[in-house]
C-alpha cells in the first residue's frame, strides 16, 4: 500500500467514526464504536485521538464516553445555512413582525446551545434586542424549549441534568400543545412564544420565536399571539417541504 492510499484509508476510518454518531446515539464508547466500524479498538483509539485533538469529538472525563465536539457543530451549522432556511423563514417573519410590531426570530441547535440564524426586530422604543448569532442554554427561554423537546431521550436528560430549569413533564406538555411561553424567565419584563418548525422529513429543525415587553403582550390578545407564531411556524415548515 502507497503512502497517498494509506493516507486516503485513515481518512475513510475517520469519517466512518463520525458517521456512528446519530440521534439516539449521541454518546458512545471506545468499543461501541471499534464494533460499529469493525475496526481493533488499538487503532480506533488512535484514530478518535487525533480527532479528539482537533475538535471534531469530545469525551466525558467521567463516562469515558464521546460525542460530536465544536468542530463537527461548526461544520453541521454551515452544511445547515446550506438549504437557507432563514431565506426561507424570513417573509414569515417579516409578516408576523407586521402584525404586531415586536422582535421575531429563529434559532437552530448548535452543541448544547441554540443559536439565532435570522431576526426582525421591533421598530418601538422599547424593544427586546435580538442579534443573529446570539447563543442561550437549551433549557432555559421559549425557543430554547422548543429546540430542547425533540431531542434525543438521554440528550434530553442529560441536559436537564446539567441545569434542571425545565422538566420532561414540561417538555412533554410542549410536545402535546406545540407551542410554550416565557414568562421573564431570561431577561426580567420579557415574554417570548416560540413553536417549533419542520423539514420535509417532518423532523424538528428550528424554532420560531416572538418575543417583547411583557407589558405588550399581557391581555385578552395573548391567545392570539399564540396561535399567530403557531400558525406562521408551519408555514415556514410548508415552505420547508413539509406535508
Amino acid at each position: 500500500m502507497t503512502e497517498k492510499d494509506a493516507s486516503v484509508r485513515s481518512v475513510d476510518r475517520a469519517l466512518d467514526i463520525l458517521d456512528c454518531f446519530a440521534p439516539g446515539h449521541l454518546e458512545l464508547g471506545l468499543s461501541e464504536i471499534a464494533s460499529r466500524i469493525n475496526l481493533a479498538a488499538s487503532t480506533t483509539s488512535r484514530i478518535i485521538t487525533t480527532l479528539e485533538r482537533r475538535g471534531w469529538l469530545i469525551r466525558d472525563a467521567q463516562s469515558l464516553r464521546y460525542s460530536l465536539g465544536p468542530a463537527s457543530a461548526r461544520i453541521g451549522a454551515l452544511g445547515f445555512s446550506g438549504i437557507e432556511i432563514g431565506k426561507v423563514a424570513l417573509p414569515f417573519m417579516r409578516e408576523l413582525n407586521h402584525i404586531y410590531d415586536e422582535g421575531v426570530s429563529l434559532y437552530v441547535v448548535q452543541g448544547d446551545e441554540r443559536v439565532c440564524v435570522e431576526c426582525v426586530e421591533s421598530s418601538r422604543p422599547l424593544r427586546r434586542v435580538i442579534k443573529v448569532g446570539d447563543r442561550h442554554l437549551l433549557t432555559r427561554g421559549a425557543a430554547g424549549r422548543v429546540l430542547l423537546a425533540w431531542l434525543p431521550e438521554d440528550r434530553r436528560e442529560e441536559l436537564i441534568r446539567r441545569d434542571p430549569f425545565t422538566s420532561e413533564e414540561a417538555l412533554k406538555e410542549l410536545r402535546r400543545s406545540g407551542f410554550t411561553v416565557s414568562l421573564s424567565e431570561r431577561e426580567e419584563g420579557v415574554t417570548s412564544i416560540a413553536a417549533p418548525i419542520q423539514d420535509a422529513r417532518r423532523e424538528i429543525v428550528a424554532a420560531l420565536a416572538m418575543s417583547g415587553p411583557s407589558v405588550r403582550f399581557e391581555g385578552p390578545g395573548f391567545n392570539d399571539k399564540i396561535a399567530k407564531v403557531k400558525r406562521h411556524a408551519e408555514q415556514i415548515s410548508e415552505a420547508l417541504g413539509k406535508r
